[in-house]
């Protein structure tokens, strides 16, 4: 059965050089980073792993690629989040202000019809890696693919800080959201917007957590 080790080298050998041509300059197969002006941007490649793959089918070397952007300007307010002595941040998808995904354009129906919940049938945000890791090379050269396509003209779009200030408005409210719209609105300078958003977040916070003052 094919492991990490083996998954890892085609990453390197056909992802990780375009990474590199598109600003990438902390490339370590897996978890990715660039530092664009304002923003970090952050490719995370993880495998379904062995518990997703015991209750769907899925083979667990499988993957998912997530996207992210660290916006600099709003102040980091949890621990788990990993800073180097230099300042650097290193944030995991999950924790970034700006969330994507990329998407596989392969016809991987010939695995998934064998799966019993038709709604894994129909996925498209996994790749198959079949477990003796004969399909490996066209997984991850779809993968480079999707991120030439649409991945880093996500990265691009959302750098520009108005344009990623117009998503986050988007954003269903919450606490979360008003935290950020807040502090977008003070790095754009726009006086009535911080108002709005930071009377928001401290609306939501008194409701969720109580008055902390």
């Amino acid at each position: 059965m094919i492991g990490s080790p083996e998954v890892n080298k085609v990453i390197r050998e056909l992802l990780s050089p375009v990474l590199k041509e598109n600003g990438f300059t902390k490339v370590n197969t897996r978890n990715n980073f660039a530092w664009i002006d304002n923003s970090i941007w952050v490719l995370n490649i993880t495998a379904v792993g062995r518990y997703f793959s015991d209750v769907t089918g899925w083979p667990p070397m499988s993957i998912h690629v997530d996207l992210g952007i660290y916006y600099n300007f709003i102040p980091v307010i949890s621990d788990r989040i990993k800073i180097e002595e230099d300042g650097r941040i290193f944030p995991k998808s999950h924790q970034c202000h700006l969330q994507g995904e990329l998407l596989s354009t392969l016809d991987q129906m010939k695995y998934m019809s064998n799966l019993s919940n038709p709604a894994e049938q129909k996925r498209k945000d996994l790749w198959w890696i079949e477990p003796d890791g004969s399909n490996v090379e066209e997984v991850i050269e779809n993968v480079k693919q999707s991120f030439l396509t649409d991945g880093i003209n996500w990265f691009r779009k959302n750098t520009d800080i108005e344009q990623a200030f117009m998503e986050i408005e988007k954003e269903h409210d919450c606490l979360e959201k008003y935290y950020k719209a807040k502090f977008f609105a003070a790095h754009l300078n726009l006086e009535s917007k911080f108002k709005e958003y930071d009377q928001l977040f401290r609306q939501e916070q008194k409701r969720v957590v109580g008055d902390l003052d």
